[in-house]
């Protein structure tokens, strides 16, 4: 019997030591749940959220959005818990297109891309390519930092962003 009591009050302890270290982590975020689940719908357009969680990463604490689309296609977008900001977009909802038909039906011109993706973000871009998937993939500098993404050469949608801290010609 006092076994089971050691054991039981060793488990509420680690159970209660975890929960006060999410709320100390919540403690630090500047910006709500709401507020990241509202950022992360306006940035995948008719997509619900199915599960938010706060985390730290990279030493930077940010919320990971995971969001269904209509036909179960799924999308993740993190979300930087201090500012605000869209961290990185990962947008499976285009993955089963044929290959042909995306690159035969490029409706989005360079120009257009490159307006997309600077409406997005302010940034320079440093380079941008069409790729055989049917999206451009474009490579910016924005604020000190590396942003690469992938639109749509379909419709112009925001496939796909991420921003690191540190430009590639930095690692050398």
């Amino acid at each position: 019997m006092k076994k089971k009591l050691v054991v039981l009050g060793m488990v509420g302890t680690v159970v209660l030591g975890g929960a006060v270290g999410v709320g100390a982590i919540a403690k630090e975020a500047e910006i709500s749940y709401s507020q990241a689940k509202e950022v992360a719908t306006q940035q995948v357009k008719g997509a619900h959220v199915e599960e938010i969680e706060l985390d730290r990463e990279n030493g930077e604490l940010v919320y990971e959005v995971e969001l269904e689309g209509t036909h179960d296609d799924d999308a993740e977008v993190k979300v930087h818990a201090t500012t605000g900001k869209v961290v990185k977009v990962d947008d499976d909802r285009n993955d089963d297109v044929n290959k042909s038909q995306k690159t035969s039906s490029v409706e989005i011109s360079k120009n257009q891309a490159i307006s997309i993706a600077t409406k997005d973000t302010p940034g320079t871009i440093t380079e941008i390519e069409l790729d055989d998937d049917g999206y451009y993939e474009i490579e910016m500098k924005y604020d000190g930092k590396e942003v690469e993404m992938e639109i749509s050469a379909v419709d112009g949608t925001i496939l796909k962003k991420e921003m690191d801290d540190r430009d590639d010609d930095d690692q050398n």
